[in-house]
């Protein structure tokens, strides 16, 4: 049940993050990859076994109206994509996944049409961690993960009027964001083949009445954040517990593209709890169970897209009355701005590179 309501909220959130103008799609593309798990942790050196590969196809429209959005980012493609990987591995096995992407033209040149592509979605692997029947995975715990990738795209081996052959390479992530451990989470580096058809040139054609860029508005504003859900400690089978996190932060816009922040966050994790309880039953230690509570300070950055924002954030725990795995974290995720004043967000906490959390939350901007 916990699994089904956890995809749920991630569906309504893609759908709010999707644009609510009429869709046409104008091109599709088929990437062919292979690559090589990152051994990121020495756990995982058993269980990468050899090369991965894979497919990726991607259906793509571009929007010609003139909104903000597309004035300043070169009019983006967008669409979804579908993966298909196979780890090359008895232990990690394969994995199929489905994402919303967008694509950003960063130079528009005959033979080098270097464009970044960008992927958030859902995956599905066939193999976990079973102390019985495939203990030497380490990397994940349960067959939903979260999923994320970024492709640049930089050379055209072969141009027709609608047939290209493009070259770029990739970085593919896995995880589970705690919900099951373990979860060291896979990550790929890739070269990529792709074949594009396109179905029809797309023209940008202005609009009479249309938006403007708008004049910026540089104040400081504050914002409160509450954020929940449930996770699991770094022992395998500790059972899931909630989670609530408290964020008050400042938000300063520097151009038509960034927001800085800054702020402080309030971390209430009842696993670190039993957490604390286990350890001193087997170490033998004298840690306060009733003292499981952390406050961290961060700075931050916000890559504004349209209504949504990509998020970046590294903070450092200033009251950590226990220790768990760093007092650096970081946040990454995506938020949605549903008025002038309230916003939604769906973020990654993770502790120096270790998924600790996935975080939904709702925002108020003062």
């Amino acid at each position: 049940m916990k699994t089904n309501f956890f995809v749920f909220l991630i569906l309504i959130t893609f759908t709010g993050f999707s644009q609510s103008e009429s869709v046409k799609y104008n091109n599709i593309q088929t990437d062919f990859f292979f690559g090589r798990p990152i051994e990121h942790d020495k756990k995982l050196k058993e269980a990468i076994e050899g090369n991965s590969y894979g497919v990726l196809l991607s259906i793509n429209n571009i929007s010609t109206r003139n909104s903000n959005f597309n004035k300043l980012y070169n009019y983006p493609e967008r669409g979804f994509s579908f993966l298909y990987q196979n780890f090359n591995s008895s232990i990690l096995g394969e994995v199929y996944a489905g994402y919303r992407h967008y694509i950003y033209n960063l130079r528009n040149k005959p033979r080098n049409q270097l464009k970044l592509f960008t992927g958030f979605g859902l995956g599905y692997v066939n193999k976990i961690y079973d102390p019985i029947t495939n203990p030497k995975n380490e990397a994940i715990g349960s067959h939903l993960l979260a999923s994320a990738y970024l492709k640049l795209q930089f050379f055209q081996l072969l141009k027709k009027e609608r047939i290209s052959l493009n070259t770029g390479i990739s970085l593919i992530h896995f995880s589970n964001m705690s919900l099951n451990n373990p979860n060291l989470g896979i990550n790929t580096v890739n070269i990529n083949l792709g074949v594009n058809y396109l179905f029809e040139r797309v023209k940008t054609v202005p609009f009479e009445g249309e938006d403007s860029i708008k004049e910026l508005d540089k104040k400081l504003y504050f914002n409160l954040v509450l954020r929940g859900g449930y996770n699991e400690s770094l022992i395998i089978d500790s059972g899931l517990f909630p989670f609530y996190t408290v964020t008050f932060y400042g938000s300063k816009t520097l151009n038509n593209y960034s927001k800085f922040t800054f702020g402080t966050d309030y971390f209430k994790s009842d696993f670190l709890k039993n957490h604390i309880i286990n350890t001193n039953i087997e170490k033998g230690t004298n840690h306060n169970d009733n003292d499981f509570t952390r406050v961290g300070i961060f700075i931050g950055h916000e890559l504004i897209q349209n209504n949504f924002s990509f998020i970046s954030q590294i903070g450092y725990n200033i009251y950590y009355p226990f220790p768990y795995v760093s007092r650096v974290y970081e946040r990454f995720g995506l938020k949605y701005k549903l008025n002038e004043h309230i916003f939604s967000e769906v973020t990654m906490k993770i502790n120096l590179f270790r998924a600790e959390a996935l975080e939904f939350g709702l925002g108020y901007r003062f």
